[in-house]
Formats: structure tokens, C-alpha cells, sequence
């Protein structure tokens, strides 16, 4: 199937990076969004709770690629009051939904924070064990191994993408040493690596990290280049 036939739905499609992919995608594909809230410049996209089985389930069928950005994104956000029901409760009833609507893959915004508890002195690859220095940095792991089990069970094609620092190319924070420089994945680095994830064919379960080119390689792209091809053209000391 071509790319401008794939029928993709992004949720969370008003946040930070759902709006910077909408921007950048919305010609490419049969593009559907969906949110709690309403997503800017597009007067027909879904307003609805990824909790709600039923609504997801209309909401994903006839869809292609699931992009699933959803989520509560604080790193330092409660487990009982803020993530249990976005990012635990939500991601199974939305995994759920793709595997009842015929849903081929799911595209996964996990995140760095899966590993943040780590040294920052070496690489850390994909094949390192979780070490997440927040309760946020576990509920996003949780949605890796759910996306392990309808992969393995439903035949659900999965690709998590642990998102580095998601920040714009004129942002301070990357002009300073710290985390965010260490981290950083630019919006077009951004759009590039979940474009090769919704389009790479023969792709089963993978999980990459998403990073533009830092000092450092922190967060090892050897997973991105290998199994997406993925090729950053930003990096910060271009800026």
C-alpha cells in the first residue's frame, strides 16, 4: 500500500509532538486525529477518551497504523492520580481497540525516561534492562511489554519509540549543557523517525530510541538506523 492510501490515526494528536507530526504528516497520509481536547486546525478530528472501549474501537476502524501518543507526559506526575488511567488503563483499551478493528501496527511513543536511571558516563542500547528513574519512566515500559503481548498473541506489528527531549532547534535548553542537549530529538528528526515507523515494511515487535545526533551518544540509535533506517539530520552542535 502506498503512503498516501495508509490510513493512520494519531491520538493524543493535540499535545507537543502530536501537533508537530500532524503539521508534517497530514499531506502524506488518510490522516485521522484524535484527543480529549480539540486539536488545532483540524475541525474534524475525534474528541473521545482512550478509556472508552467502544469509542475506540468506531474511532480505529478501516485504520491502518495506529500512532498512540496519548498519555499523561509529566516525568514526575503521581501514579494513582495522574497515570494509572491515561497510561495504563488507556493504553490497554486503545491496544485493545486496534486489535478488535483490524488495526496491522501500532506505533508506540514510549520514552527515554524507561532508562534514565542509568549513568550518563556510557550508551545505553535498547537491549539494556528498564531502568527508569521515575514512576512515569515505568508506566511507559508498561506499554512496551503490553505492545509485546498483542504482538505476540494478536500478531499485532509494534514499534515503540523511546522519545528523547522533544524540543523545538530554537530552544535555550539545548544551547547549555544538561539533559535536554544530551537528549534532544528535533521536530523533523521527530517527523522522520515515526514516518519510517508507520511505513517500514516487515516489521514485527521493535523498540529504538529517538534522538537527533548529541555530543554524546546516550541513548544508543543503532536500533533506529538498522531496523527504521533512520538517519538524523539534526544535531546540536549545528545549531
Amino acid at each position: 500500500m502506498s503512503a498516501s492510501k495508509l490510513r493512520v490515526l494519531i491520538t493524543g494528536a493535540a499535545g507537543r509532538v502530536g501537533r508537530s507530526l500532524c503539521d508534517d504528516l497530514r499531506g502524506r497520509y488518510d490522516l485521522r486525529t484524535l484527543d480529549r481536547r480539540p486539536v488545532p486546525d483540524d475541525p474534524g478530528a475525534l474528541m473521545g477518551d482512550i478509556r472508552d472501549l467502544e469509542f475506540m474501537k468506531r474511532a480505529l476502524a478501516g485504520v491502518d497504523v495506529l500512532v498512540h501518543l496519548a498519555a499523561e507526559p509529566y516525568p514526575f506526575a503521581a501514579w494513582i492520580d495522574d497515570l494509572v488511567q491515561p497510561n495504563i488503563v488507556g493504553a490497554q483499551r486503545t491496544f485493545q481497540a486496534a486489535q478488535e478493528a483490524g488495526v496491522r501496527r501500532i506505533v508506540y511513543a514510549s520514552s527515554c525516561h524507561t532508562v534514565l536511571g542509568y549513568s550518563w558516563d556510557k550508551t545505553v542500547g535498547v537491549d539494556a534492562t528498564p531502568c527508569p528513574a521515575t514512576i512515569y519512566g515505568v508506566s511507559k515500559h508498561f506499554g512496551e511489554v503490553l505492545g509485546r503481548y498483542y504482538h505476540d498473541r494478536h500478531k499485532l506489528e509494534f514499534i515503540a519509540i523511546r522519545i528523547g527531549a522533544f524540543v523545538p532547534n530554537d530552544s535555550p535548553a539545548i544551547r547549555k549543557p544538561g539533559e535536554c542537549r544530551r537528549l534532544w530529538l528535533s521536530p523533523r528528526d521527530g517527523t522522520a523517525l515515526f514516518q519510517a515507523a508507520i511505513e517500514k515494511p516487515g516489521i514485527g515487535y521493535a523498540v529504538v530510541f529517538g534522538t537527533s545526533i548529541t555530543d554524546f551518544e546516550f541513548l544508543s540509535l543503532r536500533e533506529a538506523r538498522e531496523v527504521l533506517g533512520y538517519v538524523p539530520l539534526d544535531g546540536v552542535t549545528k545549531l
